[in-house]
């Protein structure tokens, strides 16, 4: 009998699973796929706080940025810039393996094709039925991870409710022109309450998405044709790729014998929809958590709490502020963007937040709320002036 199952060889679930081993643990990755790191619908920008903590290895790292570039829906920009890296992206397929592999080296098996129909819980295991090449295969555990993904059906089916605040996401990789840095565009007709991105890859090669609650690919398309009428993208027929991204976590993240990790627990940023970071961060406090309660022979939900008290103590106030941040985003129109923009512009208020050794590319929902806070204010009080309001 296995001390782990883990469900989902994603980022998080290759991590605890790692970590789990570490500890000495007999641990076994299910990846419903025929291999890691498929279907992805991810950008993969990571901090350097979090290729230092997690010792990423530089051969997953297809760029490395230090600038970015907002735009506003005039077309305006601010540019982002600090003379040090302070993130990269990865490619997902590549990094996922790396991950896998890490784990595979302390002797974690992965059952690729494996995907899992039922759960059931007694007093002393965890019984998953597998199904492979049509075949029901049960496997014994201590306890299970689920790590499987945005909206899982098992999350749903063991009692653990669902997201109910998420976006979906719509990506796909094109051939670039000239575009040597991230540019994100705020703009109400290219993604509705959220945002579009243009990320380089290459010299060449980039990755353009958005997210939105409605047709994500249309919005996607029809952007990807301006940025073609703008020379930035080069014309071409490209597959789209789409996902779910929960934007708040879900109420309870725990049970007998149970822990629920990553993007299926909603462990994700709100403002952004990035949920490496914070998968990889609760990963590790999901591994000493079931380590402890191996030891302790206890397994109890009460004893797997800990887990849930410990990630929401760390993300919470990150989250909420992220949260608050992402919704007053969402009811802002165009006019109001372009004013908010104008004035970060005219104010100097980024240069002087660059300089703030304490802004964090990854822990940003205080610096968000500053620059809404005080670019709200400017535009109330030039339209009491102007008698706008």
């Amino acid at each position: 009998m296995l001390d782990v199952a883990v469900v989902g060889g994603g980022p998080a679930g290759s991590r605890v699973a790692y970590r789990l081993a570490e500890l000495g643990h007999q641990v076994a990755v299910f990846e419903k796929r025929d291999a890691v790191g498929e279907k992805t619908c991810c950008t993969g920008i990571i901090s350097q706080e979090c290729i230092r903590k997690f010792s990423i290895p530089r051969n997953v790292i297809s760029q490395e940025l230090c600038s970015a570039r907002i735009f506003s829906p005039s077309g305006n920009s601010i540019r982002l810039y600090r003379p040090e890296t302070q993130a990269s992206i990865v490619n997902r397929k590549t990094f996922d393996s790396a991950l896998a592999g890490l784990a595979q080296s302390l002797g974690v098996r992965y059952h690729l094709n494996h995907c899992v129909e039922k759960i059931t819980f007694n007093s002393n295991k965890v019984t998953l039925e597998l199904k492979s090449s049509g075949d029901c295969l049960p496997v014994e555990a201590k306890a299970v991870v689920l790590a499987t993904g945005f909206n899982s059906p098992i999350v749903r089916d063991l009692g653990l409710g669902r997201p109910d605040y998420f976006v979906a996401g719509a990506q796909t990789e094109v051939e670039i022109s000239g575009v040597n840095e991230v540019e994100v565009y705020l703009d109400q007709r290219v993604a509705p309450g959220f945002f579009g991105w243009l990320a380089p890859i290459s010299a060449t090669r980039g990755l353009a998405g958005l997210l939105s609650r409605q047709s994500p690919g249309q919005h996607l398309r029809n952007w990807i044709t301006q940025l073609e009428e703008k020379k930035k993208v080069v014309p071409g027929t490209y597959k789209i790729r789409y996902g779910g991204i929960p934007l708040k976590p879900l109420k309870k993240t725990f049970g007998d014998r149970l822990l629920v990790l990553g993007d299926a627990a909603g462990q994700v940023k709100p403002t952004t929809g990035g949920g490496i970071y914070f998968g990889l961060i609760c990963a590790n406090i999901a591994a000493e958590t079931l380590h402890n309660a191996i030891v302790a022979g206890d397994l109890s939900a009460p004893k797997l709490y800990n887990y849930e008290r410990q990630w929401r103590n760390k993300l919470r106030s990150e989250m909420k502020r992220e949260y608050f941040a992402r919704r007053l985003y969402e009811r802002l129109k165009n006019p109001q963007i372009e004013r908010i923009l104008s004035g970060i512009r005219s104010s100097g208020l980024m240069d002087s937040l660059l300089q703030d050794e304490s802004v964090s590319f990854d822990w940003h929902g205080g610096l968000m709320l500053k620059v809404l806070e005080h670019s709200l204010k400017r535009v109330v009080n030039k339209g009491l002036k102007n008698g706008d309001y």
